[in-house]
């Protein structure tokens, strides 16, 4: 009977293990190979590609130094290509599943259908929304599988008989304890819930409560040192030089307003609450999940279906073992409500007193300790159901609704890299080169650009991977972040501006720019002469303002042109409209008139043309100087459907000395506007 209850166990853990695997590659690599490099990764691949190692340490010193330990080695195997760190990421997904599993098969061993629909939920869960930007959150996911697997260690050693093997339980747990937190420091809720979970198996034995806690200390105590010894380090040892993860800081307030920073604490743990538990299930979807494109959606629907089928076999094959067992509920039940509501309460409890909240999209990781609470408590929801209909059926919508998100947040992330390399491909269309030290000021279509090295990260990979400076990392483009701020200091003509972000040094300079500029998803790139400006009629009023600043000197025409790196931007996409304007408008630079015209004719044999009138500029200045009339007269009806690009048309080529009369006579009575 012992051996057929082992072999049961080990056939489930298999079965478990398959099915967390099988479901976390639908929901999460469908788009995996067309993930790129997204937000902090410009600045950290940058630093690693120019000093290695070295850049590394520094970049993760001021406030997790332990970072590097992970991701030195990471970059050492994978280099420069976000393939592997998405599949690292996947990996750490599915471990740390795999740790819930075994956490909740240990301690409920006879209710592992709950056990697995726990884990799923939160493998799947959608509340965190940043698993495709693998590099950036590389060590979260790291260290949320160390501190599944960390408590579930601790599990083990406390419901082993054999003393040795109880001891190497206990080392190896406290290893990984210390592990996480040395990751993420505000994963230190994971503490609260081992002892939640110790505690509840120290419960079984009876005893008052008193009896229970000493029982419990006496059972897990080796834990803690995981707690001790990171905080003992972190408060007294380690100088956070990052505001959000200095402890002082944080808690400053509730001496200095007591009242005040508990009432806010207590509105933003609720807040937060909510938000992790009911909210992550709805409001993402909401965002990203609910495709628009047909075929899409139809994808979407065919994995989800999957996904659910597949776990709803792996479920019922469980269920059915453990009712031939004739188990009895009544007790497990409530102690998954008290670990649900212990993990969801201390997972978010150190969000709360650094002041910072959950909010979707862009902070969903505060909500990764919390998952497990969340989790837990839906899965104790669902198994308390009486109708099997009802509870797989419920079981089924969460798993479609957490499909869809991640596949909407996935297709989004895909969408997000394809657009921003053929940005890039174009500026290297057009621009051979440009000179060290400009600053470049870029606007990305349907991309947002928060920070100054989502412009000068993937600028200087493609033109300056090298440092120039030999002791730190400093690149040779700059960036500013185009907004009201810049805006001003454009106008104002500020000087050079100094920069240290986690030891890469920049020297953004508002006197020395040039401006990159897609005004529109259908849009080329439009470098901005501002000699002579020339404006979309979906170009921002920011740009507008500050146009006539941006230097076209500061493209090199004549180097030689580069190609940007496959492995950071893609390969190069297909020779379009936007191809024969970025060779055009760097012909225009060179004086090349004739080679424009041909580049015309070229696209017109191809049936391109531009959906952004603005980019007819360059041809129709070869046509003025090269006195092509019949072509001039040919785009009249094209350019005069838009009063704006015909007013540009009029004044700049109108303006042009030596063209002939002819010339000038269709420029006046055909595209100035009356």
């Amino acid at each position: 009977m012992k051996m057929n209850f082992r072999a049961n166990k080990l056939s489930d853990s298999l079965l478990a293990g398959i099915a967390l695997t099988v479901i976390a590659a639908l929901v999460y690599l469908p788009f995996v190979f067309r993930f790129g490099y997204y937000f902090d990764d410009w600045y950290i691949m940058f630093a690693a590609g120019a000093r290695g190692a070295e850049a590394i340490h520094e970049i993760y010193s001021i406030d997790r130094p332990a970072g590097a330990l992970l991701m030195s080695p990471l970059y050492a195997l994978f280099g420069a290509n976000p393939l592997y760190y998405n599949l690292s990421a996947f990996a750490f997904r599915v471990l740390g599943a795999l740790g819930v599993w075994a956490l909740c098969a240990r301690l409920w061993s006879q209710a592992r259908v709950f056990a697995l629909m726990t884990a799923l939920l939160f493998l799947i869960y959608p509340g965190f929304l940043s698993q495709p930007n693998g590099i950036t959150y590389q060590y979260y996911l790291a260290g949320l599988a160390s501190a599944t697997w960390s408590v579930a260690l601790t599990m083990r050693a406390v419901t082993t008989a054999h003393r040795g093997r109880r001891w190497v339980l206990h080392g190896f747990s406290i290893l990984l304890g210390l592990f996480y937190l040395s990751q993420i420091e505000w994963y230190i809720g994971f503490e609260a819930i081992r002892w939640t979970c110790v505690f509840l198996a120290a419960s079984r034995e009876g005893g008052s409560a008193r009896e229970r806690i000493i029982r419990a200390f006496q059972q897990g105590f080796p834990a803690l040192l995981v707690p001790a010894l990171f905080l003992a380090w972190r408060v007294f040892f380690f100088d956070s030089e990052r505001g959000a993860t200095d402890v002082g800081a944080q808690v400053g307030d509730v001496f200095l307003y007591p009242l005040q920073t508990i009432f806010r604490w207590g509105f933003s743990q609720a807040q937060n609450m909510f938000e992790t538990l009911v909210a992550a299930w709805v409001t993402p979807l909401q965002q990203v999940g609910l495709v628009q494109e047909n075929t899409q959606r139809l994808i979407a629907l065919t994995i989800g279906v999957a996904s659910a089928a597949l776990s709803l076999i792996a479920l019922r094959r469980m269920e059915s073992q453990e009712n031939a067992a004739h188990i009895d509920s009544s007790t497990w039940k409530s102690e998954m409500t008290w670990l649900g509501l212990a993990a969801l309460v201390f997972g978010l409890a150190p969000v709360t007193l650094a002041n910072r909240e959950v909010w979707f999209p862009s902070f969903s990781r505060y909500t990764l300790a919390a998952s497990l609470g969340a989790a837990i408590l839906i899965a104790a929801w669902v198994s308390g159901l009486s109708k099997p209909a009802a509870r797989w059926g419920i079981l089924a919508i969460f798993i479609l609704a957490s499909v869809f998100t991640h596949y909407g947040n996935g297709l989004q992330y895909a969408t997000q890299t394809q657009r921003t390399r053929e940005f890039w491909w174009q500026v290297a269309w057009r621009a051979p080169q440009f000179q060290i030290n400009t600053t470049l000021i870029a606007n990305i279509a349907s991309v947002s650009t928060e920070e100054d090295y989502f412009v000068w990260g993937p600028a200087n990979f493609l033109y300056y991977p090298e440092s120039q400076n030999d002791k730190m990392a400093q690149p040779s483009l700059y960036a500013a972040i185009l907004n009201k701020n810049t805006v001003q200091k454009v106008l104002i003509r500020k000087r050079q501006e100094y920069d240290n972000r986690r030891g890469i040094i920049t020297y953004k300079n508002y006197r020395n720019i040039l401006i990159l500029s897609q005004p529109s998803p259908t849009s080329c790139v439009h470098v901005i002469d501002g000699f002579q400006p020339e404006f979309s009629a979906a170009e921002s009023d920011s740009i507008r303002v500050i146009g006539s600043f941006s230097e076209l000197e500061h493209v090199l025409a004549d180097e030689t042109p580069r190609t940007p790196p496959p492995l950071v931007f893609g390969p190069e996409p297909p020779r379009g409209w936007c191809y024969f304007y970025q060779s055009a408008d760097l012909a225009r630079q060179r004086g090349e008139w004739e080679a424009i015209v041909g580049l015309g004719k070229e696209a017109q044999a191809l049936g391109f043309s531009p959906s952004d009138l603005i980019e007819w500029m360059p041809f129709l200045q070869a046509y003025a100087i090269t006195d092509d009339a019949d072509r001039l007269a040919e785009l009249v009806p094209v350019i005069s459907a838009e009063p704006y690009i015909a007013l540009q048309v009029c004044r700049i080529i109108g303006g042009l000395q030596g063209i002939s009369d002819s010339i000038v006579e269709i420029i006046d009575s055909q595209y100035c506007p009356e």
